[in-house]
C-alpha cells in the first residue's frame, strides 16, 4: 500500500492510497472465502463450493464488498497517516476496483493545520473579591421583600414608587408618532400601560413617568417630552413630542416586613438571621460562580487573540449555516419582518461567518488541548449534561436521553460541549489570577402590579 498526499487548499488535502495487484487479489480472495463460508449452493456442501463458483453466483454482491474493504482500508490508513492530523474525512472515491489490477482510492479530508498552542499556565486572569457586606445582604433582602410586594389600588394623588396604569398619545408637528414609528408603541400610543411614578428607566418616555407623579385617577394632562440629539431612535433625535396623558389607576406598592412568618416561610428561612445568612452563602456562591465563568471567557478571548491559522474548510462552512439558520429563527422569533431579513441577508451571513471562524477555531484549541491533558467525556458525563437539558426543556430525562441516543449529530454536539466545558476548567485551574479592585454596583428591581395581566409594549 502506498499513500500520496497533496494540497487541495487551506487545511484540505486529497490523498491517494494505492493497493498493488498483489494485495487486491489478496483481498479478492479473503471476500470470496467470507461469501463461501455464508453461501448455500445446490449439490454442494456449505462452504465446500468451488471459488469459480462462488465468484460467478454472487459477482455483484463480490464487487460490492471488495469496493467496501478496500475503501475502508484506505480510510483508515488515513487516519493512521503521521504526517497529517485528519479533522474529518469528506469524500472517499475507490474508482474501478478489481481483484486482478492495481487501485487507487482517492480519500478527501479536512485537517487540523499546525499551530502552536498556547501556554495557558502563565494566562493571568481577573477574578473578583467574593467577600460578602452587610450592604450587601440587605440590598438582596430588600429585592427579596420587592418581589413579594403587595399592590393596593388607592383613591389618592400618585406619589413617587406607585405603579400608575395610564393611556398616553404622542405628536410629532401635528402628526401621530404612532404612525412615524409603527414598530415602536411605546413612543407612539399606549393603552392601559403601567409606568413607575417619578422612576427614569432609560427606556421608554421618562417624560411621562415623571408625569404621573402627583396624578389620580381620571386626571388628564399634556406633557412636553424633548429628546436629546443623540437619542437612539432616530427620529426623534433632537426632537419635542407633545403628549395626551389620562391615569386609569393608582396602587400603592406595599413589600412585606422583614421579619413576616409568612415572608420568611416563603422562602425557607426560620428566622431573619437565618434567611441573612442563606442569603450572605447565596451571594458568595453567586460571586464565586461569576468568577469561574468570568476566568473560562477570559481564556476563551485569549485564544482567540492568538495567531488565526487555516481551519476546516467545511466545518467553518457547516457551523456557519447553523449560526446562519439560528439568528434567522432568533429574529423571526422576536418580531423581525420577513422582507427586513431578507435586506440583511448578506450582513448576517457574514456575521454568522465571523462567528463560525471564532467558533471552529476555539474547538480545535480546545481539543488538542484536551488530548494533550488526557481530558476525557464518560458516559456519566453524558448522563448528567443529557439530564440537565432535559429539565431545562422540561421534558421527561429518561424520553430526552433516549431520543438523543438516536441523535449522533447531536450526541456527538453535547460530547463536544462538555469536552470543551471540562478543558476549560482544566485550564483555568492551572492559570495565574488577578484579584480586581472591588467595584461598587448599583441595582435597582422594578416590579409591576401583581394583579395586572397588562403589560407595557415596548
Amino acid at each position: 500500500m502506498n499513500v500520496e498526499i497533496k494540497d487541495a487548499g487551506d487545511a484540505r488535502k486529497i490523498v491517494n492510497v494505492t493497493f498493488d495487484s498483489d494485495e487486491m487479489s489478496s483481498k479478492g480472495k479473503e471476500v470470496c472465502r467470507e461469501f463461501s463460508r455464508m453461501a448455500n449452493i445446490p449439490g454442494f456442501r456449505k462452504g465446500k463450493a468451488p471459488e469459480q463458483v462462488i465468484r460467478k453466483r454472487f459477482a455483484k454482491e463480490i464487487q460490492q464488498e471488495l469496493t467496501r474493504k478496500v475503501s475502508t482500508s484506505a480510510y483508515e490508513a488515513v487516519l493512521a497517516e503521521k504526517d497529517i492530523k485528519v479533522y474529518s474525512i469528506l469524500k472517499v472515491e475507490p474508482g474501478n476496483v478489481s481483484s486482478e489490477s492495481s487501485a487507487s482510492i482517492e480519500v478527501t479530508v479536512d485537517i487540523i493545520s499546525d499551530f502552536e498552542l498556547p501556554k495557558y499556565e502563565e494566562f493571568e486572569l481577573t477574578v473578583h473579591p467574593t467577600d460578602v457586606s452587610d450592604e450587601d445582604v440587605e440590598k438582596e433582602l430588600n429585592s427579596l421583600r420587592d418581589q413579594r410586594a403587595s399592590f393596593d389600588e388607592v383613591d389618592r394623588a400618585s406619589e413617587s414608587g406607585d405603579y400608575v396604569k395610564c393611556s398616553y398619545e404622542g405628536t410629532l408637528d401635528g402628526s401621530p408618532v404612532a404612525e412615524l414609528l409603527p414598530d415602536k408603541p411605546m413612543y407612539g400610543k399606549q393603552t392601559n400601560t403601567w409606568e413607575e411614578a417619578g422612576q427614569a428607566k432609560g427606556l421608554g418616555v421618562d417624560a411621562i413617568a415623571q408625569a404621573v407623579v402627583g396624578m389620580k385617577k381620571d386626571d388628564k394632562k399634556d406633557v412636553e417630552a424633548d429628546f436629546p440629539d443623540d437619542f437612539e431612535v432616530a427620529p426623534l433625535a433632537g426632537k419635542k413630542v407633545n403628549y395626551s396623558l389620562e391615569v386609569h389607576e393608582v396602587r400603592e406598592k406595599k413589600a412585606p416586613d422583614a421579619e413576616d412568618e409568612n415572608f420568611l416561610k416563603s422562602l425557607k428561612a426560620e428566622s431573619l438571621e437565618d434567611l441573612k445568612k442563606k442569603i450572605k452563602d447565596d451571594l458568595v456562591s453567586r460571586k464565586e460562580r461569576e468568577n469561574i465563568d468570568g476566568k473560562r471567557s477570559q481564556i476563551t478571548q485569549k485564544i482567540l487573540e492568538l495567531p488565526d491559522f487555516p481551519l476546516p474548510q467545511q466545518a467553518v462552512e457547516e457551523e456557519s449555516k447553523a449560526i446562519f439558520q439560528s439568528n434567522i429563527q432568533r429574529a423571526a422569533q422576536q418580531g423581525a419582518k420577513q422582507e427586513d431579513m431578507e435586506s440583511k441577508k448578506d450582513e448576517l451571513w457574514k456575521e454568522a461567518q465571523t462567528q463560525a471562524l471564532a467558533r471552529v477555531k476555539i474547538t480545535i484549541m480546545l481539543g488538542q488541548i484536551a488530548e494533550i491533558e488526557k481530558v476525557e467525556v464518560t458516559n456519566e458525563d453524558l448522563a448528567q449534561a443529557a439530564t440537565r437539558e432535559a429539565m431545562m426543556m422540561r421534558t421527561d430525562p429518561n424520553t430526552y436521553v433516549q431520543e438523543l441516543v438516536k441523535d449522533q449529530v447531536r450526541l456527538n454536539r453535547l460530547r463536544q460541549d462538555i469536552l470543551h466545558d471540562k478543558t476549560l476548567e482544566l485550564m483555568s485551574s492551572k492559570t495565574k489570577e488577578k484579584l480586581a479592585e472591588a467595584e461598587e454596583k448599583t441595582t435597582e428591581t422594578k416590579e409591576k402590579p401583581a394583579k395586572t395581566k397588562k403589560k407595557k409594549t415596548k
